[in-house]
Formats: C-alpha cells, sequence, structure tokens
C-alpha cells in the first residue's frame, strides 16, 4: 500500500468565550480560537488515511507549510504500513534544526492518518488493532475550566456531562490570584459532590512554595490530582514537591521528547504522565512512552485528542481514561458515544471518523 498524495486543510475553530473573574493583575488575553490541521494520506489501495493535529495560538501556517513543502516529499512514494521507518525517516529530516516543536506538531498529523491506515487495511477499529483492553472508557472534561471562568459557570456547564457520565474536570489554574485559584478548586470540588473527579492544571505557573501550599490545601479538599505545578525542567522541584505532599502528581502535558517522559517516570514519584500526540508527533511515540510508563506502573492520561484517545484508552490498558474536549465536534462526524456512562469506541475501521465537509 504505497502513499499517492498528502493533501493538507486547515480551519480555524472559534472557543467559547468564558466570562471573566477578577484577577489580581492583568494577564494577556488566552487564544480565542484553535487551530485544526487535516491531513489525507490517499494510496494505491483506494484507502485514505485521516490525521490530523492542532495549535492554540500561532504556528498554524508554518506547521501547513512544513507538511505540503516538506514531509509531502519524505511520504509520497513510501509503504504506508511501514509507520515506526517513516517516523525514524522524519526524525532523521529535522536532526540539524530539531525535531521538536513544529516539526513534531506537522508530523503527528500523518502518523495519526498512518495508523488510521493501517487499521482500515486491516478492516479493524483502532482500539483493536492496538489491543483491544477494553469495551469503553471513563471519560474527564477539560474545556470547561479555563483561568478566566468562573466556578457557577464551570458547574452549570459540567452538570449535564456528569449525567452523561464523565467522571469529573480538570481546571486550569495560574491566572495571577492564586488565593482566587484555591477557593475556585474548593467551589468546583464542593460542587460536584464527593463523587466527582476534579483535576488542577497549572502548565508549570508555579515556584515550589506556591505549588507547595496549594498542593497541602488541595489535600485538604480531596483533589484527584495536581498537574505540572512547576515548570517541566525543575526535576528537583518535582522531587521535592512529591515527598511533601499526599496529592497525586501528573506531568508531562507540556513535555516534547520521550526522554524527558523516560526520566521521570523512572524517578517513581509521579503517578500519572500527561503525554500530547501533538506535540510529540503522534502515536508511535506515544506507544513507546507507554510501554515503559506500564514496566513502571505508572497510569497514561493523554492530552485532549479525544478521537484518538478513545481508541488508546480502550486499546491499550495502562491509559486510564480518556480527556476530552469539544473543540472540533463540527469538524469530525461519527467517533466515540456516550453508553452506560462512559465512552464508546466507534466500530467502524480507523479512527472511525470522518471530515464533516458541509461545516464550517
Amino acid at each position: 500500500m504505497k502513499i499517492t498524495q498528502l493533501r493538507t486543510d486547515l480551519r480555524t475553530v472559534p472557543l467559547a468565550k468564558p466570562g471573566r473573574i477578577p484577577l489580581s493583575e492583568p494577564k494577556p488575553a488566552g487564544p480565542d480560537a484553535v487551530s485544526l490541521i487535516i491531513v489525507h494520506l490517499e494510496t494505491d489501495s483506494g484507502l485514505t488515511g485521516l490525521g490530523f493535529t492542532s495549535v492554540l495560538g500561532p504556528g498554524a501556517s508554518a506547521i501547513r507549510s512544513l507538511l505540503d513543502a516538506d514531509l509531502s516529499s519524505l511520504m509520497v512514494g513510501e509503504s504506508a504500513g511501514e509507520i515506526e521507518r517513516l517516523f525514524a525517516r522524519a526524525e532523521a529530516r529535522f536532526h540539524n534544526v530539531g525535531f521538536t516543536g513544529l516539526a513534531a506538531r506537522a508530523y503527528s498529523a500523518i502518523d495519526v492518518a498512518l495508523w488510521d491506515l493501517k487499521a482500515k487495511a486491516a478492516g479493524v477499529p483502532l482500539h483493536k488493532l492496538l489491543g483491544q483492553a477494553r469495551t469503553a472508557a471513563p471519560f474527564f472534561v477539560s474545556d470547561l475550566a479555563s483561568p478566566g471562568r468562573g466556578s457557577a459557570e464551570i458547574l452549570k456547564a459540567a452538570r449535564p456531562l456528569v449525567k452523561l457520565g464523565a467522571t469529573g474536570v480538570r481546571v486550569e489554574v495560574g491566572g495571577g490570584d492564586v488565593q482566587a485559584d484555591a477557593e475556585r478548586v474548593r467551589d468546583i470540588s464542593t460542587g460536584l459532590g464527593e463523587d466527582g473527579w476534579v483535576g488542577v492544571a497549572a502548565e508549570g505557573r508555579f515556584d515550589l512554595a506556591t505549588a507547595q501550599a496549594l498542593a497541602h490545601f488541595f489535600e485538604d479538599i480531596g483533589i484527584d490530582w495536581f498537574e505540572d505545578p512547576l515548570p517541566a525542567a525543575d526535576e528537583p522541584g518535582y522531587a521535592s514537591l512529591a515527598h511533601k505532599t499526599e496529592v497525586p502528581l501528573a506531568v508531562g502535558s507540556n513535555f516534547d521528547s520521550r526522554e524527558q517522559f523516560f526520566r521521570v517516570i523512572r524517578t517513581g514519584i509521579i503517578r500519572t504522565i500527561r503525554p500530547d500526540i501533538t506535540r510529540l508527533g503522534g502515536i508511535t511515540p506515544l506507544l513507546k512512552i507507554a510501554t515503559v510508563a506500564e514496566a513502571f506502573h505508572v497510569a497514561v492520561s493523554p492530552v485532549r485528542t479525544p478521537e484518538v484517545g478513545i481508541h488508546l484508552a480502550c486499546g491499550l490498558g495502562v491509559v486510564s481514561h480518556v480527556d476530552t474536549v469539544s473543540w472540533f465536534a463540527d469538524h469530525f462526524c461519527g467517533g466515540a458515544t456516550h453508553e452506560a456512562g462512559k465512552l464508546v469506541p466507534s466500530t467502524e475501521p480507523g479512527l472511525g471518523i470522518t471530515m464533516c465537509e458541509t461545516r464550517t
């Protein structure tokens, strides 16, 4: 099965404008849209693989240019089934300038398309190709609780999703007022009740002293994880924090390489890692990370991309649940459904999704 053409598309997806909460100092407004870059890999067998990547903020045009000008020539004429070789070839192509960054984000769309093709060629959904660890997966919601959104608004949006089966919400903090962050998390946790899952994500915005103070507060109110409280490079800080708090730490949403995950996993101080397939270069590097994580009994929770995440959660035993956002609901047709309080993957071959061409 040879690749005959690589086609790209770029869509700008507006994000909902949250109500603002008071902050102690003005902060730059977050992005008001996410860019969705789509790849179609056509083959001489008649099958077409669908892949995608995304970016918040600038860079979408550069990513599409990399796909059209550099990566397309690397793929056309190659065997679509040789996923490992093609990944290594892409890494080698960008060795002098570095694969991490825009190149990895661009290649991730190709890698997802290659896995979509591989499952389609086998006539099975991707989760079955990956191993079929389970038939359905729990999920939480990540696009409701940005730093500028108040707790009452978050709870109003979250409750219908909890009724559908969502375990809870991931709350972003670090808006400028630590006390306001703490109170907001407490209000959301209280509003969801004892059975509601709450993960707190800081994207590396805090220093060790602040992160430690917040972690002790989160212990008292029963938060389920504290994600990326410190900058990614502060490995000694994470070791210190892990020994001083009972709140489970999750790290990795901003990691750009497999090696960063391998180092963290081997320390034994982190309970959950958060790989982002769009940052790492696709499904292929995530599978390598998941293998090491399983050996060290560390849970894997991929960042966003539920269109892929549902297959990872149902295909791999080490992936604990699906991180969901509704960003691309108007652009992808098909995919997972809600059944008995969990997400159930499509039974169609591959990812089980198609582009909703009539929607913009």
